[in-house]
């Protein structure tokens, strides 16, 4: 039973009044909705590109694309926040956390999670302008919170790294970045700092359990003990590290460090799907880790990181659900649904998600 978004009743024969909402879970498997840990909103205009770019060439692709389409900027973010949101709940993702997206998609009834971008880069120059008078006058509630998204090491100078070490001082705010992506933002950081990207936030006290590191694609053994005794979280993006020519992380070796770890589509153009479960099975193939373990990445682990009561149907959880329809052709036996959902990545659910039935 449900009540005011949360589980408050799981029985057999529970008794209900004539003017209940009831779903009828007949022959239907019941799950977490998913938990996307990094998506970029704004960058659904420039998927389905030709060339196989790194990461770098990416950046500058966008930065061309935004500058010759100044003038629809504004439209260009709204929409394309909206498209994204669209196909991550077609999918099953029902809480996003993401780049910017306020004000575009506020009454999806998704649980959102929205960055306030800090990056030198000419599309976003306008963030870096009073960033925390303009992050403080966005307000938290029951559906959205909002978060300090750093892009890299390489995208930012030590002003702006100091600067936001000392706002961040003494706050429950969380903050982003991608971390260790490329080989070359490493060899950046070696030259510039000689350290690596994850000494540099432990150097200006920006690493701890507010932390959310994406990507890691590239980090040493000392890197990796760091993020274990500052107790981070790790959010891998493995579809879009693969287009962009990056390897995965070592997960065995991050799951064997007891290290947090969740998973996020990144953006649209760098993955060409918002489909976290296509995330999941690529992962599955590359890694031999079990499927439910990789579910976890998905539901627990970042409901972890977030600290919000979602991913598990539990007693005063979010009601966060999604439900599945066995008699769906793609589903073989329910005592391996898990394996039928990530492995064939396009079993549709049929939606109840919080108090509304469906979309």
């Amino acid at each position: 039973m449900i009540s005011n978004e949360r589980i408050i009743q799981i029985k057999d024969n529970i008794k209900i009044n004539n003017n209940d909402d009831i779903i009828d879970a007949t022959n239907k498997i019941i799950i977490p909705g998913f938990i996307n840990n990094h998506l970029h909103f704004g960058e659904y205009y420039v998927k389905g590109y030709n060339e196989k770019l790194t990461t770098e060439e990416y950046i500058k692709y966008t930065e061309n694309f935004n500058s010759k389409n100044i003038d629809l900027k504004e439209k260009i973010r709204v929409s394309s926040t909206i498209f994204s949101a669209y196909e991550s709940l077609e999918s099953g993702s029902t809480t996003l956390v993401g780049i910017r997206g306020w004000k575009a998609i506020d009454d999806f009834s998704l649980r959102l999670f929205m960055g306030y971008p800090l990056m030198n880069s000419e599309k976003l120059k306008e963030y870096l302008d009073n960033p925390f008078n303009k992050f403080e006058q966005f307000q938290n509630n029951s559906l959205q919170t909002y978060y300090m998204f750093l892009h890299s090491i390489q995208m930012v100078n030590e002003k702006i790294l100091s600067d936001l070490a000392n706002y961040l001082k003494n706050k429950n705010i969380k903050l982003a970045i991608h971390l260790s992506e490329t080989l070359k933002e490493n060899e950046y950081s070696l030259n510039k700092y000689h350290m690596t990207p994850i000494e540099i936030l432990e150097k200006f006290k920006l690493l701890n359990e507010n932390t959310l590191l994406v990507h890691c694609c590239y980090l040493s053994n000392k890197d990796i003990k760091i993020i274990k005794k500052k107790n981070c979280t790790i959010c891998i993006c493995p579809n879009s590290n693969l287009k962009l020519n990056n390897k995965l992380p070592d997960i065995k070796k991050l799951l064997d460090m007891n290290i947090n770890i969740c998973i996020g589509t990144d953006g649209s153009a760098t993955n060409d799907s918002l489909n976290l479960i296509n995330c999941l099975k690529t992962l599955a193939l590359l890694s031999n880790i079990k499927v439910e373990t990789i579910f976890e990445m998905i539901t627990t682990n970042a409901a972890k990181y977030l600290k919000v009561n979602i991913g598990k149907i539990n007693i005063n959880y979010k009601a966060d659900l999604l439900l599945y329809d066995l008699n769906n052709y793609r589903i073989v036996r329910k005592e391996v649904f898990l394996n039928n959902l990530i492995y064939s990545d396009n079993i549709k659910p049929i939606y109840y998600y919080k108090w509304q039935s469906n979309y």
